[in-house]
């Protein structure tokens, strides 16, 4: 039996020497990522200092061109949405850039429905290997399993299912989004000819408001509002979807008035949800429709800018 334990020792701290080592090449491989999520993330969460930083979903990545506000504005813009998450990982990147510094102006993109919809916890999990060296994002990443504290002490686990995305732009360069476009991911192209249609869905009611994405959606915006950024809420528009009294909207409006917070809402916008040219597909905006949307959403911005100075 004591030869079976010491061999068991023995076996536990060579996996975890080479547990620790690998950690040690990924975290590298994180660090000097050329482009793509992990570039950005990385960004977002220690070295963003813009002025103006745009939070969201695919639609925030997608559908606000930073050059844009960057001119209108005479600012300097960063685009830190993550395609594929939620509100948890808002949350998280939220921590990470007010750890730091407090934007002069943040956009946050919500969905016409996503109040109504789970948080898109386990989605966060994408943020695990940041675990270790960010104590701000680890309560939001914890709440995923109660095992999640104990499961990040190992390197392999921090990275599993990331390889691919945290090797890929050594290989590939540009393809999950490129430096130089400051944190957007434009697309070029018309939506295509199979999403075409002549009439417009109108939205009303859905599902009832989810109490725990509600509550974060509150936290994130309060806090904001709270460290003395300028807190814009936007609603982006989807192809011939048209969206305004869904539950989310509704208690948007409710939300944004009892906390003297603007509102924006572009899901109700008959002449961009009914142009397909503006699309690349019904969800997102291409290059051309992010460029139009974006100045629209500026020359509304502006005004309440210069009126709270």
């Amino acid at each position: 039996m004591v030869t079976i334990i010491k061999k068991l020792a023995v076996i536990a701290v060579c996996f975890l020497i080479i547990d620790q080592a690998a950690g040690l090449f990924l975290d590298l491989c994180r660090d000097k990522s050329p482009d793509g999520r992990y570039y950005k993330t990385k960004h977002s969460l220690e070295t963003s200092d813009e002025d103006v930083v745009i939070i969201g979903s695919s639609r925030g990545e997608m559908n606000y061109n930073p050059f844009v506000i960057e001119d209108s504005l005479k600012v300097t813009a960063w685009n830190a949405s993550r395609g594929g998450q939620g509100l948890p990982y808002f949350h998280a990147i939220q921590n990470g850039i007010l750890n730091r510094y407090v934007p002069k102006i943040v956009i946050l993109n919500i969905e016409g429905s996503m109040l109504e919809h789970r948080r898109f916890l386990a989605e966060a999990g994408f943020l695990r290997p940041f675990y270790q060296g960010h104590p701000e994002i680890q309560p939001i990443l914890n709440e995923i399993s109660y095992f999640e504290k104990f499961y990040n002490r190992l390197r392999l686990f921090s990275y599993n299912s990331s390889y691919y995305y945290l090797l890929r732009p050594y290989l590939i360069k540009g393809l999950d989004g490129r430096r130089e476009d400051k944190g957007w991911k434009p697309r070029d192209g018309r939506i295509h000819e199979i999403f075409l249609r002549d009439t417009t869905e109108i939205v009303k009611d859905t599902e009832p408001l989810n109490e725990g994405a509600v509550a974060e959606f509150e936290h994130i915006a309060k806090t904001f509002k709270e460290k003395g950024s300028r807190l814009f809420i936007v609603v982006s528009p989807n192809y011939q979807v048209y969206e305004d009294n869904t539950p989310t909207i509704n208690y948007l409006r409710n939300f944004a008035k009892s906390n003297q917070i603007p509102l924006l809402i572009h899901s109700n916008d008959t002449t961009m949800i009914r142009n397909p040219d503006f699309f690349i597909d019904p969800d997102h905006l291409n290059r051309q429709g992010s460029t139009y949307f974006t100045k629209k959403l500026i020359g509304e911005i502006r005004p309440l800018l210069t009126a709270s100075l």
